[in-house]
């Protein structure tokens, strides 16, 4: 089994990519999903984060409130190591879970935004990257998240340039026009894969 990550900066469009690799019929997983499970219904995680802050993080129905604590730790830096410290080892123990449900699949792919970052890379055997324009990053930032330009600049600043990435991955998805040429990319790094299994 191959197993493929999915990565690239805030709003570049991993998403469309992880979407369009399940409407191929490739098993997909989200990292972000993962964690948006733990923080929602996992209450010894939903308590150990917590703890972390000097105020309460959690909403009214007792989950993590996801905006609070992104507000906190992009502006905290040690507040994000010990988040990640948390969370990281709760989310490789399910992607773990994946692997071994699909190891008869001839492959898989992982959405992981954090991938570099959180030195993911030697999990996985390709990785792929998904770019775009930091112009065209900033805006679906503004319409997505409605981001201020100084949050949206301070979001995409937390994480390893794009051109540093590039130099890392085994493939790249250039996601600054439209879907369709997306998928056209997609397409072709499909068949590079489906060679190498």
């Amino acid at each position: 089994m191959i197993k493929l990550a999915i990565t690239g900066n805030i709003a570049s469009g991993k998403s469309l990519v992880e979407f369009l690799f399940h409407k191929e019929g490739i098993t997909t997983i989200d990292t972000d999903k993962i964690v948006h499970n733990l923080l929602s219904h996992d209450i010894e995680i939903i308590e150990k984060v917590n703890n972390l802050f000097d105020i309460n993080v959690k909403d009214e129905e007792g989950k993590i409130d996801r905006k609070k604590v992104g507000d906190i730790v992009f502006n905290d830096k040690n507040k994000l190591e010990q988040l990640e410290k948390i969370l990281h080892p709760e989310v490789k123990k399910v992607v773990d879970n994946f692997f071994q449900e699909h190891e008869k699949e001839k492959f898989v792919a992982v959405a992981v935004p954090q991938l570099y970052e959180a030195g993911w890379e030697v999990y996985f055997d390709y990785v792929l990257l998904v770019i775009a324009d930091d112009k065209i990053r900033i805006e679906r930032l503004y319409e997505r998240n409605h981001f201020t330009e100084e949050v949206a600049q301070k979001r995409l600043e937390t994480q390893l340039a794009q051109n540093e990435k590039r130099k890392k991955a085994d493939f790249v998805i250039y996601n600054s026009g439209d879907a369709d040429n997306t998928r056209i990319q997609l397409k072709n790094i499909l068949e590079k894969l489906t060679k190498m299994v």
